[in-house]
């Protein structure tokens, strides 16, 4: 797991230095990263329910060729995703993941693993990322979660080191682009693209 970290940092931070100007922040969790090396910010791996292409285009109205298209446009408007966990935990490599704890997948986490589990990572890991992308924000910028269980346990921690670092007023101002199911709520990520008047012409 340490050798998924360093390499998810090594993509994530080639890639931050594609991007001129941060304008929108999505909040994840933690990396997909197992024997595929599946990762968002990874080109050479298929997209996943966490944030599909055709996501991106619904909202901009555009036609995107792959994958690599995908990440360009998001660089494009200062769209970067952040997880607030380096780890990549998944049941090939370790014995527990990120899914909640059920009969059918006893491997999970329960509500207060999880929280005892992420809670550290925000001021050791999220604020130290945040502190590198700031000098690429224009004042506050609109932030957004894209899983509901992680505005639910942690957006007070998430909020406090967001509002001390300039990017938001309040912790109401970190909005969500969650639906029930496990997908992308394309409405409301597309009101809040619609919000960022520099981008109208795209929409």
């Amino acid at each position: 797991m340490e050798g998924a970290f360093h390499k998810i940092n090594e993509i994530w931070f080639q890639n931050l230095e594609q991007i001129k100007e941060v304008r929108y922040l999505m909040i994840g969790e933690a990396p997909l990263w197992g024997d595929d090396k599946s990762y968002i910010y990874n080109p050479a791996t298929p997209m996943s329910q966490f944030f599909y292409k055709s996501d991106l285009e619904y909202v901009l109205n555009i036609q995107i060729n792959d994958k690599q298209g995908f990440i360009d446009q998001c660089n494009e408007i200062g769209l970067l995703i952040i997880d607030i966990s380096p780890f990549a935990l998944n049941l090939d490599d370790t014995r527990i993941n990120y899914q909640r704890k059920t009969r059918e997948n006893p491997n999970g986490l329960a509500s207060r693993q999880y929280l005892s589990l992420l809670a550290p990572t925000i001021p050791l890991f999220l604020e130290e990322k945040i502190k590198v992308i700031r000098p690429k924000c224009p004042g506050s910028i609109n932030v957004f979660y894209r899983y509901s269980r992680v505005k639910k346990h942690l957006n007070a921690q998430i909020a406090d080191v967001l509002t001390r670092h300039n990017l938001i007023n309040h912790s109401t101002d970190i909005s969500d682009i969650c639906k029930q199911g496990g997908g992308i709520d394309r409405i409301k990520f597309k009101q809040i693209v619609k919000l960022d008047n520099n981008l109208l012409a795209f929409i």
